[in-house]
């Protein structure tokens, strides 16, 4: 018999990649996204899809009676600038959701609960790679709303629910939502750079981040999959490289081949200016190489928007 199991977020740029790489390896896969910011042209065949929100009684009970044996916890309200303009719905997209699949989780006796969370949970930190085990005083609502689910998740543990938090740094790659304007730095970024040849950059060109292409995010989620080593710990998911932004702006130049400009604007409310991990926690526990440096990623995702931009 397949293993089952269940991917939120299942129409979103992430959860919509480990749920056709898991297809492909054969596990009966079940998602669950409200088409908010994912796209139905996402899903990937094979999967029983059910659309709505994690949170909702009605689409849990659509569900109620599958034993999965994994959990896959990747739907939400992904930006930290969009929760600041409706927090309750941050709460309920992020935190609510996650209470509610934990419960549900303990309820079938799930063996592993895989969450997204986000490097947002830090806050303001200094100009070094941040370990997992730093102080987190998020400075978004977003943020808390990330570290108060994973702070449920770890009391869950009591409850028997096996976990693995994955703190998420900057994702990018084929597939991600570009006309999304509030998510996700580097399809900002080429979003415009495609459209207008100008570029809008919110924010000092000196701020410091990583950025990790969706082939070795999707590549990790699977190797922690199951992982007895992983239960109940928490990982920095990131390259491990530092990249101040005006670098980006100038890998981008040279690997997109077109002339913009660039005008610097005011900050996003309250963003980090220096953060980036350090990942010796998942190399050395799973022995993860990350594949993708970020000018073979930014390669790729080029490469694939001048086909979109045609």
């Amino acid at each position: 018999m397949k293993e089952k199991i269940l991917v939120t977020g299942s129409a979103g740029f992430i959860g919509s990649a480990i749920a056709k790489k898991l297809i492909e390896k054969h596990y009966d896969v079940y998602g669950i996204d409200n088409l908010s910011t994912g796209k139905k042209s996402n899903l990937p065949r094979k999967i029983k899809f059910i659309k709505g929100n994690c949170e909702d009684n009605k689409i849990l009970n659509k569900i109620k009676s599958i034993k999965f044996q994994t959990i896959i916890h990747f739907a939400g309200q992904s930006s930290g600038e969009m929760s600041f303009y409706d927090p309750i719905r941050d709460l309920n997209s992020n935190f609510y959701s996650t209470a509610k699949l934990l419960s549900y989780a303990e309820k079938i006796k799930c063996k592993h609960f895989i969450y997204a969370s986000s490097m947002s949970v830090y806050g303001d930190v200094s100009d070094k790679p941040v370990s997992e085990d730093n102080i987190c005083i998020p400075k978004s609502f977003y943020g808390a709303s990330k570290l108060a689910s994973e702070n449920y998740i770890k009391i869950f543990k009591k409850k028997k629910v096996n976990s693995t938090i994955l703190r998420l740094f900057n994702v990018y790659g084929p597939g991600q939502n570009l006309e999304n304007s509030k998510q996700g730095m580097l399809s900002i970024y080429l979003d415009q750079i495609f459209r207008n040849k100008k570029l809008i950059v919110r924010g000092s060109k000196n701020r410091s981040r990583d950025f990790i292409y969706i082939e070795d995010v999707v590549n990790i989620v699977l190797k922690v999959m199951g992982n007895k080593r992983c239960f109940n710990k928490t990982f920095n998911v990131g390259s491990g490289k530092k990249y101040k932004i005006y670098e980006i702006i100038n890998k981008m130049k040279k690997i997109s081949d077109i002339n913009f400009s660039v005008t610097y604007a005011k900050s996003t409310p309250l963003d980090q200016f220096h953060i980036y991990p350090n990942i010796n926690k998942l190399k050395n526990l799973l022995k993860i190489k990350i594949k993708n440096s970020v000018d073979e990623g930014l390669y790729k995702f080029v490469f694939f928007l001048k086909n979109i931009y045609k």
